[in-house]
């Protein structure tokens, strides 16, 4: 009983909302037809309220007529009232004659003659014999035709309005809004007008949501309103100016949006060479950009669905295999690039390397220049001369004295210049010597931009590998997310749905983000699921640009549930170790942990960048050696101290369980595997130390109840046995338990110097 009593509660509150919608919509068009009927152009025609009623669907019809009537009652409106209410009756009896023909009562162009058919006969009926009202008659007529052409139009779109839109669609919405807006420019307080302040706002929403097109499209429009409404020409330069270049600077925020409008704005008004319509036209402005800032941020969100693009699905099988192609292509390029870069450099380096030689000319050519013992000291005993230029470099070399009590007293005994020689020395051999580390230094250079080349090719080339398996696309799954985002607030740009070559499927979207609010994760994912009818883990989520890149993954076999546990030597508490573990959105749990060299600050930038690099360049795409070979170079040369940083990586496949254990100069990592315990070792050097460094490398496959096991260094001084005792015996623990217990037993052990102690504990679940 009280079931039955609920649900008739809630088809009671389904109806109200139903009755209310309705109430709404039938409001709105009597106020729509009301504005239609006001828009006056050259002083005395009011044609597009006979172009509302001759477009309006037949459900709407009645109230609508009423709003027309009304408007074309309102004193001031129009002087020809009698005329109008003739045509509007007219109007209204054809739509009742046609509205049992239903493909021809809502035909867009069945409306449009009937409005100019009617407009131009009541028009020339009023007008007999006047030859110039005539014309302006048939003006009238061809301006209700084409109204009520654009307004139909809206009216056949106006049940998918927030699905996107193409761009002739938009055209006629941003027209039939303009239209509207005409009926208030009459409006005024002072010169200031009410229908331009409101066109200003339309004119920055749409550009802000559509771009240059739409705001272009929105500033014509409402511009040529406003000139034929009495504005003159100036307005509708000013606003056809001012609503492009909003447009183009849309990508720049709101208010650079707004500057640019404003700035435009003025510069057009100078064509009209009124210092009182510039006024106007910059009050008027002011109003309008306050208003579209002072626009909600869940109305935000409603305006982007109605003048963002249409989604588009990106999943043609011809555009995949074109970006393979451009991937593969460029992957070739960037690695010729780097091949060829190291040769030149090889040679050009071969060629301009500093010659020692030349030390030995330069200090003959200046020391011993109008010597009389010249030819026998570099010619008849040029060994002797060299060995005692050579004792003189050593002592430049270690700075212990002058280069001139470094000479041989043989060699001092028998030359007559030997202050001038050690001078020579001095000078050529620290010349030489900064070349020489210039050289070098250069050189390490060259081989870091090289790494980077062959890094970023082999990242696209694994790209374009792993493009290559996706087997096919389902564009209609796409098409239905973007759908059923759009209808939820999440404003799709792109979709795509891949399924790869084991039947899996991934979901990639591109979405727009509106500031201050945020992404309902459960929201997002139930939507998806119910439009591809399977089951996803939750969404991974990256923001740049003003953009959510959001990827969701087909549930896996697997679940992983990650606990750590830090403990500083440091009085400071500041760890030198540092730590992440993240989903990628395609079924892979990652755990990435690295140990700076020491402890406290210093060791914590190094742990911190080893640790935030690796992290975001696999985020990103790149393949474990090209992303340790950038971390890598990025060590090496972030400052001129030694700086190091292990790095351990543990990648598990939750559709699987293979799980890939990499490693460089990292601590042991210990595996729980059906109650007995492994141990994954390495022999790799740290990054930061040389330029050619690389993981070391394992695999295993992990089940559910499986316990995996990374730390740093500081928790094995007394090796792993005990470690592998203490996880035989865990029972039911938490991974978050199982790491603070782990921790505090290795910091009970230290013996000797303190280090920082990191655990990480990840357990293999069955996914739910």
């Amino acid at each position: 009983m009280k079931e039955s009593i609920k649900e008739k509660g809630k088809l009671s509150q389904i109806g109200k909302k139903a009755v209310l919608k309705e109430v709404g919509y039938q409001a709105l068009a009597a106020l729509t037809g009301f504005l239609m009927a006001r828009g006056r152009i050259f002083g005395e025609f009011c044609p597009f309220g006979l172009a509302f009623g001759a477009s309006v669907p037949g459900e709407y019809l009645a109230l609508s007529a009423v709003g027309c009537f009304l408007g074309y009652l309102v004193p001031g409106t129009v002087a020809d009232t009698f005329r109008y209410m003739a045509a509007l009756f007219a109007i209204v009896a054809i739509k009742a004659l046609l509205a049992a023909m239903t493909k021809y009562a809502s035909s867009p162009v069945i409306s449009s003659v009937v409005a100019f058919l009617v407009t131009c006969a009541t028009g020339l009926v009023s007008r007999v014999g006047d030859t110039e009202g005539s014309v302006y008659v048939a003006v009238e007529a061809v301006l209700s035709l084409a109204a009520a052409y654009f307004i139909s139009r809206v009216f056949k779109i106006s049940g998918r309005l927030t699905a996107g839109l193409r761009s002739e669609e938009l055209s006629c919405l941003i027209i039939t809004l303009s239209l509207a807006l005409t009926g208030l420019i009459g409006l005024e307080l002072g010169g200031i007008s009410l229908g331009k302040i409101l066109s200003v706002t339309l004119i920055l929403i749409t550009a802000r949501f559509g771009q240059a097109s739409s705001g272009t499209v929105c500033g014509a429009v409402t511009g040529f309103f406003a000139a034929i409404s009495g504005g003159g020409l100036a307005s509708g330069m000013t606003f056809s100016l001012a609503g492009l270049c909003a447009g183009v600077f849309s990508g720049f925020g709101k208010y650079a949006q707004v500057a640019v409008f404003i700035v435009s704005g003025l510069a057009g008004t100078a064509v009209a060479e009124d210092p009182v319509f510039s006024a106007e036209f910059l009050v008027e402005t002011l109003f309008g950009c306050a208003l579209f800032l002072c626009v909600p941020k869940t109305a935000v969100q409603a305006l982007g669905k109605v003048f963002s693009p249409p989604v588009k699905a990106l999943s043609e099988n011809s555009m995949k295999k074109a970006v393979t192609r451009r991937l593969k292509l460029a992957s070739s390029a960037l690695s010729d690039v780097s091949e060829t870069v190291d040769t030149v450099a090889k040679e050009l380096s071969r060629i301009n390397s500093p010659d020692f030689d030349g030390v030995l000319k330069g200090i003959e050519t200046e020391a011993c220049t109008g010597c009389s013992l010249r030819i026998t000291c570099w010619e008849q005993n040029k060994n002797d001369t060299v060995s005692a230029v050579l004792d003189m470099i050593k002592t430049v070399r270690e700075a212990e004295s002058s280069p001139e009590e470094g000479a041989p007293e043989s060699f001092k005994g028998r030359c007559l210049r030997p202050a001038k020689v050690g001078d020579a020395v001095y000078k050529y051999y620290s010349d030489y010597a900064s070349r020489m580390a210039a050289e070098s230094r250069i050189g390490d250079v060259r081989s870091v931009v090289t790494e980077q080349f062959d890094g970023i090719s082999e990242m696209l080339s694994s790209m374009a590998e792993e493009l290559s398996t996706d087997e096919t696309f389902d564009d209609i799954a796409a098409e239905k997310i973007s759908e059923a985002l759009t209808a939820i607030d999440i404003n799709c740009l792109e979709a795509a749905c891949g399924i790869d070559k084991n039947g899996r499927m991934t979901v990639e979207l591109i979405c727009r983000s509106v500031a201050g609010i945020r992404l309902n994760r459960m929201k997002l994912l139930r939507q998806v699921e119910l439009c591809c009818d399977r089951d996803f883990d939750p969404p991974a989520i990256t923001e740049a640009a003003g953009k959510m890149y959001i990827t969701l993954t087909e549930r896996a076999a697997f679940t992983t549930e990650t606990g750590v546990c830090q403990l500083a030597c440091s009085p400071s508490g500041i760890s030198g170790d540092a730590y992440s573990f993240f989903t990628d959105g395609r079924g892979r749990a990652y755990m990435v942990l690295s140990d700076g060299m020491g402890s406290g600050g210093r060791a914590a930038v190094d742990g911190a960048m080893a640790s935030g690099l690796i992290t975001r360049l696999l985020k990103a795409g790149f393949g474990y050696d090209s992303a340790l070979s950038i971390l890598n170079s990025a060590m090496l040369f972030k400052s001129t101290d030694e700086s190091l940083a292990t790095v351990d990586v543990a990648c598990i496949d939750l559709l699987s369980g293979r799980t890939e254990l990499l490693k460089a100069g990292a601590a042991p990592t210990i595996m729980l595997r059906g109650g007995k315990c492994g141990v994954a070792r390495s022999n790799s050097l740290p990054a930061g130390i040389l330029r050619e460094i690389g993981f070391d490398r394992a695999a295993v496959k992990l089940r559910a109840g499986d316990i995996l096991v990374m730390m740093s260094d500081g928790a094995t001084t007394e090796g792993t046995d005990w470690i592998c005792a203490e996880l035989e015996k865990a029972e039911d623990m938490r991974a978050e338990t199982l790491a603070r217990h782990l921790a505090h037993c290795a910091k009970r052990r230290v013996n000797g110097r303190p280090d920082d102690i990191t655990v990480m504990v990840s357990i293999v679940e069955k996914a739910g």
